[in-house]
């Protein structure tokens, strides 16, 4: 018998590689159509991330579930107290997507900087009027970082590289650990 997991939110196709090669069976929900229900009775391992809400009736219904694999820092989409009656671990991936969470944090400043939603909409429009879209420059400018956990210290990171200014706060972070040496 293998041992079969349930995604029913999209994950990277590198996630998918790495289920193959450690030799599950994997159920893709977000292009199997079949009724999810009548699928979690025949299932071991359920990996979700914010898209999927698991009840206690689908935790009753999954008669054979063992883990359910959250992608992503909250686990608020499922029943814990249920999951922890029937024996299910629950496991939550924290740090999965600081970097990404990160770097959209600069994309959108990069974008809103130098206008870029302006550049984009005037062109749809058949325009180009491009004194309008200068814009400035990141460089000096002072970013405020509120929150100096795993994310906004990866925004710092990047931002530094910009040459700005950073100011942070954090009522749950000591000073020190940001004073150099």
């Amino acid at each position: 018998m293998s041992f079969k997991i349930l995604v029913t939110d999209p994950i990277s196709i590198l996630g998918f590689d790495l289920l193959k090669k450690s030799g599950f069976e994997i159920i893709d929900a977000t292009t199997d159509k079949r009724d999810i229900n009548s699928i979690l009775g025949e299932i071991h391992g359920w990996i979700i991330r914010s898209g999927t809400q698991i009840s206690k009736q689908h935790l009753e219904l999954a008669k054979n579930l063992q883990v359910i694999g959250r992608a992503g820092v909250g686990v608020d989409n499922i029943d814990i107290n249920s999951a922890t009656q029937k024996g299910v671990v629950v496991m939550n991936v924290p740090d999965g997507n600081s970097i990404s969470a990160a770097e959209h944090t600069l994309a959108m400043l990069i974008a809103l900087s130098r206008n870029v939603q302006l550049g984009h909409s005037s062109l749809l429009d058949g325009k180009w009027d491009r004194s309008k879209l200068t814009g400035s420059e990141l460089q000096e400018k002072i970013l405020g970082v509120i929150g100096l956990g795993k994310i906004g210290r990866e925004v710092i990171k990047r931002a530094t590289s910009f040459n700005m200014k950073i100011i942070g706060f954090d009522p749950y972070v000591n000073q020190n650990q940001f004073d150099e040496n």
